[in-house]
């Protein structure tokens, strides 16, 4: 397995290949477009691999964004008081999370075989997800702005899926030119 790596180029951690989601991707993009061309300052040797799972912010950014709309979805189900619920649905959430994803990589692994599922079991997970959220965006509940706002991040991330499909030979060019 070859993995790509920029050496001594401080502003390649805003190459969009760094980044998983378009967002991310349209964000790192516009800070390469910005940025400086010439290095200054910065540590003496960097070394940064091109791998689209070397966002951290990003990383835990989805993961706290899943995480609190699951919750909100949680305690608003939940017959308690608001406070209480919202206390009750943070260790629930935890488990509902997990629930799809290891249920859906074990059901996978004996279907399928011992190969690799991670993107089948995000897809998998982001869609119950979508339409659990459906479901709470049509409820009178206060959890739906948690819903609408659920769709808004997603739809933006469709978008700027599309401004990168549309810029696809600038943002090339820019990562190439980081490269050299």
């Amino acid at each position: 397995m070859t993995m790509k790596v920029i050496v001594n180029r401080s502003t390649a951690r805003w190459l969009p290949s760094r980044h998983r989601f378009a967002l991310a991707q349209l964000v790192g993009f516009a800070c390469l477009r910005r940025g400086e061309k010439q290095d200054a300052g910065g540590p003496d040797h960097l070394i940064l691999p091109v791998d689209r799972d070397q966002s951290a912010a990003e990383s835990y950014a989805v993961a706290i964004w899943v995480f609190v709309t699951v919750a909100s979805y949680l305690a608003a189900l939940l017959p308690l008081p608001l406070p209480l619920a919202v206390l009750a649905a943070i260790p629930l959430a935890s488990v509902a999370i997990h629930i799809p994803i290891v249920g859906g990589g074990l059901a996978l692994r004996l279907l399928l075989g011992d190969n690799d599922h991670v993107k089948i079991v995000s897809v998998g997970a982001m869609g119950m997800l979508i339409v659990w959220s459906f479901f709470v965006a049509r409820s009178d509940s206060w959890a739906r702005f948690v819903a609408w706002l659920f769709f808004a991040v997603v739809a933006g991330n469709a978008i700027a899926a599309t401004i990168l499909w549309l810029l696809r030979a600038e943002v090339e060019a820019e990562e190439s030119q980081c490269a050299r």
